[in-house]
């Protein structure tokens, strides 16, 4: 009786430590054809603009192309806290802010590829919540949010080239 139930119990344990695992994998309808963004945060690559920009990569393994709306902004929470990735489908998708003027940058991904895109930062933060609306085939719509820290530093580095060479060389 007593085997029956530690057996019992370390049952329940295991089934309450993969909920939350089956939970992930489920979330949402989740396909294998589903898009995936990745992001980084990088210099903006001019001297006079001290905000970084974030190069984004949406890969589509889909057989259709598919519309992807980014924007950047502050985040409110840190990363360790909100955590680092989040996909939610929303449930009433005529709202204006899920409309493509609503984000900064606009762009198609080809099925079966990847697309880059350079997502500008509207204002200077230590962590930074990018969204992307990724609309794909059959009238799906997934909202990612990823958290990035700002790691870049905002100091100016100059350009210094020795006597004698070229810089367009």
């Amino acid at each position: 009786m007593v085997s029956f139930a530690i057996s019992m119990a370390a049952g329940l344990v295991l089934l309450a430590a993969l909920c939350p695992f089956a939970a992930v994998g489920f979330r949402n309808g989740d396909r294998p054809d589903d898009a995936t963004v990745t992001a980084r945060l990088r210099d903006a690559g001019q001297p006079d603009e001290p905000r970084p920009v974030v190069l984004a990569t949406v890969r589509n393994p889909s057989p259709t192309p598919l519309l992807a709306g980014l924007s950047v902004r502050p985040a409110r929470l840190a990363r360790w806290l909100a955590g680092a990735h989040d996909v939610t489908v929303p449930a009433r998708t005529a709202r204006r802010r899920l409309r493509p003027s609503a984000y900064a940058t606009v762009g198609v991904v080809p099925a079966y590829g990847g697309a880059r895109f350079i997502v500008p930062v509207t204002a200077t933060a230590r962590h930074y919540l990018l969204t992307a609306a990724i609309g794909q085939a059959r009238g799906r719509l997934r909202l990612h949010r990823l958290h990035l820290t700002g790691a870049i530093s905002a100091a100016r580095t100059e350009l210094t080239v020795r006597f004698g060479e070229d810089l367009f060389d």
